[in-house]
């Protein structure tokens, strides 16, 4: 089964069945969107890749952002316009692969945040360069354990695109069991912690990198 098949048979409630704590995540996702790094402001554009049924778009563009999101898979970007209309917000949705880019628009930030970038990205230095060239404040991708390149390798592939203060940071938010908030309290501290929030990804957390052209 392709992928793009994989993903449209589960498009309808993705994010609902994914994340236990779906608030508590993709509202994390958010914040550290728009603050980690060049901060974003009413108005710039956000490109998401790998953007699923939309629940982020859906946040990012009641901050006020103008948004595009594009996913692999037909299903997904339905979902995503139908979560669109049902609350009444104002985002672009296409289908498309990271693999094969086909905008021309250039957007403030561009994110990818699949649990691993690098595990679908079939040539990761590739499409970090196209985002270089289509992005003027910072990219955000993530990375996991489990995927096949290990952290520092995936560093460096940033670093070649032509990125710049380019950072990591483990997100620190759990999907599939609930914390005491005390608990996730603490892990937003440990976060900026870079050696022991890393030692905690191990835990199946993913790490955000940032580059910023």
């Amino acid at each position: 089964m392709s992928l793009e098949e994989k993903f449209s048979r589960t498009a309808w409630g993705f994010s609902e069945r994914s994340y236990v704590n779906l608030d508590a995540f993709m509202g994390h996702r958010l914040d550290l969107i728009l603050r980690w790094g060049a901060p974003l402001n009413p108005g710039d554009r956000v490109l998401e890749l790998g953007c699923g049924d939309g629940y982020l778009g859906c946040l990012l563009v009641r901050y006020g952002l103008e948004y595009w999101g594009a996913d692999i898979a037909p299903g997904m970007v339905e979902a995503a316009r139908e979560r669109a209309r049902a609350q009444g917000v104002n985002a672009k949705f296409l289908v498309m692969d990271i693999n094969d880019p086909s905008l021309e628009e250039s957007f403030d930030v561009i994110i990818a945040l699949m649990r691993s970038f690098f595990t679908y990205a079939r040539e990761p230095l590739k499409v970090l360069r196209w985002m270089r060239l289509h992005t003027s404040k910072k990219i955000i991708i993530d990375w996991n354990h489990f995927c096949s390149i290990p952290l520092r390798e995936a560093i460096q592939y940033v670093h070649a695109a032509g990125f710049r203060h380019v950072t990591v940071r483990p997100f620190l938010v759990p999907t599939s069991r609930n914390i005491p908030r005390v608990v996730q309290r603490l892990l937003y501290v440990l976060e900026p912690l870079p050696r022991i929030g890393l030692f905690l990804t191990r835990k199946k957390f993913s790490v955000l990198i940032k580059g910023e052209p």
